[in-house]
C-alpha cells in the first residue's frame, strides 16, 4: 500500500506538492446539503440520522481507497484531510484493504458491513471508497459505503458520468474524485459550511504536512509576520547573498555578486556578496519537490544559527535548468534572519507563471527569477 498515486498512462499522476495546493482550491468547492437520500428502510434512516447528528464529533475509520482497482494510501490521507477541513475531528486510517467482489452497490455494502466485523474498528464508522475505470474511458464511477462499527449499513452512493454530480468534473482524476466523494458524504456527517469555517488542522493535516515535508503548521504560521518586520526595515536592511548552489553538487561563486547587484538596482535592500560559499548537501533526488525545498530550508536554518551572519538577513538560491529545455528545472530559495529563523521559503518551477515568463535555461535567468520573486515578497 505504500505506492505513489499513480494508476496507469490513463490516469493523472497526484504528486504530494500539487496536492496541497489542488486542496486549498477543491475544498473552497465542496458545497453541502442537509437532504437525506431518498428510499431508505426505517432501520438505516435512523442509522443515518443518528450520525448526521454527531456532527463533527463523528469518529471515522477510512478503509484504504481503491483506486483502479488497487488500495492507494495516498488517495485514503486526501480523502481524510478533505473531511477534516469540513470539520470532521476523529479520523483513523485503516490499515488492511477491504477486497471486494464484482457485485452490484447493495451487495458490496454487505460485504464491507461483513469486513468490519470480522476486522473491528475502534471508531463508530467506517468508509470505504472506489474510484473505477479503465485505460479507455479514465475514472468513471465512484461507489462509497458507510457501515457502522457493528457492520450495520449506514450510507451508499453510486456515481456515474450519467449522474449531475459527477459531470461537473471536467478532470477525472484521484483528486477531484475525492472532492467529490466529500461532497456526497458531508451533509451526511452533519458536516457544513459552519463546521468547515470552525474546521482546525489536526491528525490529518500532519500527515500530510509529513508526506509533503513541510515543518509543523505553527512554525510556517509565523513566515508572513517576519516578510512583515523585513518590508518596515527596507530598504536599509542588511542582506548577506551567499553563492547559488548549481545542480545540486556545486556553487557559482559569481552569482552571489550578480545577484547582490540585482537587488541593489531593484532598491530592494542593502545586499552584499558573502565571500564564503557553502554548499549545502540536501538532496535534490526527492521526487516530492516541496520536501526537497523544506530539506534544503533547514539546512540553511541550520548552518545560519552556526554562522550567525554580520547583515540583517541572508540568502541561498538552489537553481536546476537545462540551457535546453526551460521546463526542465526549479529555483528555490530561503531567507533567514540573523537568528537563523526562517522569513521566505519560495518554490519555483514550471507550473508557476514567474518561471514561465523568464523561461529558465541559464544562472542568468535563474538569478533573475530570485530577484523577481524577492520583489513580490517585499514591494
Amino acid at each position: 500500500m505504500k505506492n505513489p498515486i499513480t494508476t496507469t498512462q490513463s490516469f493523472h499522476a497526484l504528486a504530494l506538492p500539487m496536492a496541497m495546493a489542488l486542496l486549498a482550491v477543491c475544498v473552497s468547492r465542496i458545497s453541502v446539503a442537509a437532504e437525506l437520500p431518498a428510499g431508505l428502510a426505517p432501520e438505516q434512516t435512523k442509522r443515518l440520522e443518528l450520525m448526521k447528528s454527531k456532527g463533527p464529533d463523528t469518529s471515522l475509520t477510512i478503509l484504504p481507497v481503491r483506486l483502479g482497482g488497487k488500495p492507494w494510501d495516498r488517495v485514503t490521507e486526501v480523502v481524510g484531510v478533505l473531511l477534516e477541513q469540513q470539520g470532521l475531528k476523529n479520523i483513523e486510517l485503516g490499515e488492511t484493504p477491504f477486497t471486494p467482489a464484482e457485485t452490484n452497490l447493495e451487495s458490496l455494502a454487505a460485504a464491507v458491513g461483513a469486513f468490519v466485523k470480522a476486522n473491528p474498528i475502534t471508531t463508530g464508522y467506517a468508509l470505504y471508497a472506489e474510484y473505477n475505470g479503465d485505460h479507455k474511458t479514465g475514472l468513471n464511477e465512484l461507489r462509497a459505503v458507510v457501515v457502522d462499527q457493528t457492520g450495520a449499513v449506514v450510507w451508499t452512493d453510486r456515481q456515474t458520468p450519467q449522474d449531475e454530480a459527477f459531470k461537473k468534473n471536467e478532470a477525472r482524476e484521484p483528486m477531484t474524485m475525492s472532492v467529490l466523494l466529500v461532497e456526497r458524504l458531508s451533509p451526511q456527517l452533519g458536516l457544513n459550511e459552519a463546521t468547515a469555517k470552525a474546521a482546525k488542522p489536526g491528525k490529518m493535516a500532519a500527515i500530510m504536512d509529513q508526506r509533503s515535508g513541510l515543518p509543523p503548521e505553527n512554525e510556517r504560521a509565523a513566515l508572513p509576520e517576519r516578510q512583515q518586520a523585513m518590508k518596515r526595515v527596507l530598504p536599509g536592511a542588511t542582506l548577506l547573498v551567499y553563492p547559488a548552489r548549481i545542480g545540486g553538487d556545486a556553487v557559482d561563486k559569481a552569482s552571489a555578486a550578480d545577484l547582490a547587484k540585482m537587488i541593489n538596482d531593484a532598491g530592494l535592500c542593502k545586499a552584499v556578496a558573502a565571500k564564503q560559499s557553502v554548499l549545502l548537501k540536501a538532496s535534490q533526488a526527492d521526487p516530492n519537490e516541496m520536501k526537497a525545498l523544506w530539506n534544503l530550508a533547514r539546512e540553511f536554518r541550520d548552518f545560519v544559527r552556526t554562522n550567525p551572519p554580520a547583515a540583517d538577513y541572508a540568502l541561498y538560491g538552489d537553481y536546476v535548468f537545462n540551457p535546453k529545455n526551460s521546463e526542465q528545472g526549479f529555483m528555490h530559495f530561503v531567507v533567514c534572519d540573523r537568528k537563523g529563523e526562517w522569513v521566505i521559503v519560495d518554490l519555483q518551477n514550471s507550473h508557476q507563471p514567474d518561471y514561465q515568463s523568464i523561461g529558465i535555461i541559464s544562472r542568468d535567468r535563474c538569478d533573475q527569477l530570485l530577484v523577481q520573486r524577492l520583489k513580490g515578497y517585499l514591494k
